[in-house]
């Protein structure tokens, strides 16, 4: 009961760093208390603040924030950890007995966010509002615990029968914590193994593969996980009478993001006009491609994985983009509260923990804002988000046409198939492209596409002479 819990309450205090912590005076995550004579109100803030996002109690400290101290014997001990045992579930609490002099003592309790919420003390729920503690409402108290039971038996958590970590993409595992390590969002172990790299983003447990390790890292999803897929459609006009192109793909949720960049790359017309005086050239790209590639972040990270039928969808059309995945919106989520400041709230933690490791989400909650903030930037009208029968989605509005003298480059549909098959398998020489286009020409078609696709900018070759290779550039 008194192990030091993980995450930002690991640090043992001291008496400067609660000297420091009270001058800020009591919060949302910190309570004050004379004495143990107020324990049970000590431990209604203590189970409030697991309830939200962790806190602190004081013993020996006055409201104003003085340090006070008390007698603190075997006995005030014992009577504080038997009282920290009527918060149900156990919680992980970090007690630490700090002297102040005058043979006085401070009691510091510390706890992180709970991943048990709700959490009760002598059998009922509180909530912290701002500095002050109160009484948790039934509907709130059932909210959470039906929160509870989602994350104990949520899709992603659930086994991979009969899938080992042999099935996995070793080099996508190893590219992740590579990036990882780079974001500083995970710690580097040299020679490390897929397992235990797995092991450590909780996606392998008792030697078993969870469904989050499958959809993140599978070399071939098919047949068990039809779901992890997406579709792909340019369409001609407004409508989705006539298809430009309509593609379809399987595979893990870092490959169907790089499928999606590509099919972008292939149909999204970048504007480009030199600049009078400063003999460069700007590019003006239809969309922001930062903003395209969250929205579809967002889709790999929140949508249902439960319904094995369904896919992320993306819809070119000569008026908007459209980026859709199913499932409806969690909690209270709404399509206007996606524009403002609003609580993360988690399909598929272990997923979106990934790609927030790989410093593809920069902060939980904030990913349709991030996106509004990039279309105003480049001076696009607002992208509305959308739910619809089951599904949500976000559309998107080009920018207006510039009327200066512009050039757009357009592929080959073989050149397309190039940029397919080097979003697919990454930095490949000219045998495994050919191998991978329909009804492949000649080595020496393939290498005057690449070399038309090279000096676009699109594709980046890397060695000379035989061991000459390509892959995506950007």
């Amino acid at each position: 009961m008194t192990r030091r819990p993980r995450g930002s309450w690991g640090t043992q205090p001291t008496l400067t760093s609660i000297r420091r912590l009270i001058a800020k005076g009591e919060s949302e995550t910190l309570e004050l208390k004379r004495s143990t004579g107020e324990l049970r109100e000590g431990m209604e803030a203590l189970c409030a603040f697991l309830n939200n996002r962790g806190g602190t109690v004081v013993f020996g400290a006055a409201p104003d924030g003085r340090i006070i101290g008390q007698t603190v014997a075997e006995n005030t001990l014992h009577d504080v950890t038997a009282a920290s045992r009527n918060i149900e579930p156990a919680p992980q609490v970090n007690i630490s007995k700090i002297a102040v002099g005058g043979g006085r003592d401070i009691l510091v309790l510390q706890a992180g966010a709970g991943t048990q919420q709700p959490y009760t003390f002598d059998g009922r729920g509180f909530l912290r509002v701002g500095n002050t503690t109160r009484r948790m409402k039934r509907e709130e108290y059932e909210r959470l615990l039906l929160s509870r039971l989602h994350a104990r038996h949520r899709w992603e958590n659930l086994p991979a029968t009969g899938w080992t970590v042999a099935d996995l993409d070793a080099e996508e595992i190893e590219r992740t914590v590579v990036e990882a390590v780079a974001a500083k969002r995970l710690a580097a172990v040299p020679s490390e193994k897929p397992k235990a790299i797995l092991e450590r983003l909780h996606l392998l447990g008792d030697g078993t593969l969870t469904q989050a390790a499958v959809v993140l890292f599978a070399k071939d999803p098919m047949p068990d996980y039809p779901q992890c897929a997406i579709r792909l459609a340019r369409f001609r006009g407004v409508t989705k009478s006539e298809f430009i192109d309509n593609r379809q793909y399987q595979g893990h949720a870092f490959a169907l993001l790089r499928h999606a960049e590509a099919f972008f790359d292939m149909h999204l017309p970048v504007a480009s006009r030199v600049i009078s005086g400063q003999m460069r050239r700007e590019d003006r790209p239809q969309y922001p491609p930062e903003a395209l590639r969250e929205a579809v972040v967002n889709a790999l990270c929140h949508r249902d994985y439960s319904e094995a039928g369904a896919s992320i969808g993306v819809a070119i059309f000569d008026d908007r983009l459209e980026i859709w995945s199913y499932g409806r919106l969690p909690g209270e989520l709404t399509p206007e509260k996606l524009r403002v400041d609003h609580p993360s709230v988690l399909r598929n933690d272990l997923i979106a923990d990934v790609f927030y490791r790989r410093g593809y989400i920069e902060k939980w909650g904030r990913g349709t804002q991030k996106i509004l903030d990039l279309c105003r930037r480049a001076g696009l009208r607002d992208p509305e988000f959308v739910e619809r029968t089951g599904e949500v989605g976000v559309r998107f509005w080009p920018a207006a046409p510039v009327t200066t003298k512009i050039v757009e480059e357009e592929l080959s549909p073989r050149q397309r198939e190039i940029i397919s098959v080097l979003a697919s398998r990454g930095e490949v020489g000219i045998e495994d492209i050919r191998r991978g286009i329909t009804a492949p020409p000649t080595a020496r078609m393939v290498q005057r596409l690449l070399a038309g696709l090279v000096e676009a900018g699109r594709v980046v070759r890397i060695g000379k002479g035989r061991s000459t290779r390509y892959r995506l550039a950007g």
